[in-house]
């Protein structure tokens, strides 16, 4: 295994750029506190959750995923939501801040 050259952040998420679906739905998380793909689609904000958190996660909010069951669905769906210090970075974004450990 290769030593780090640099020491990385304890937590540092990249924000999503503003009005992407991925902005939409970090908003959503944080205000909800989770999602799933019925609550999703009945606002309006497409049918694609999945692939948004996936974008979340690939910008580094760890995003979590649980399989529940939904009252509008015969099967278990996913529910998303965010570890708090993502929500704590996403509110920090949110506000105007600039780096997620503020």
């Amino acid at each position: 295994m290769q030593d780090e050259l640099f020491e990385r952040p304890d937590f540092c998420p990249i924000p999503p750029s503003r009005g992407t679906a991925a902005w939409a739905a970090l908003v959503d998380l944080l205000e909800r506190g989770c999602l799933a793909t019925p609550d999703w689609i009945g606002a309006d904000k497409g049918w694609r959750l999945a692939a948004t958190i996936k974008e979340l996660g690939y910008l580094g909010w760890e995003p979590k995923s649980v399989r529940v069951k939904h009252p509008s669905r015969r099967n278990k769906i996913a529910e998303y939501s965010l570890h708090e210090r993502a929500r704590k970075a996403a509110a920090s974004f949110l506000k105007g801040g600039n780096h997620a450990n503020e």
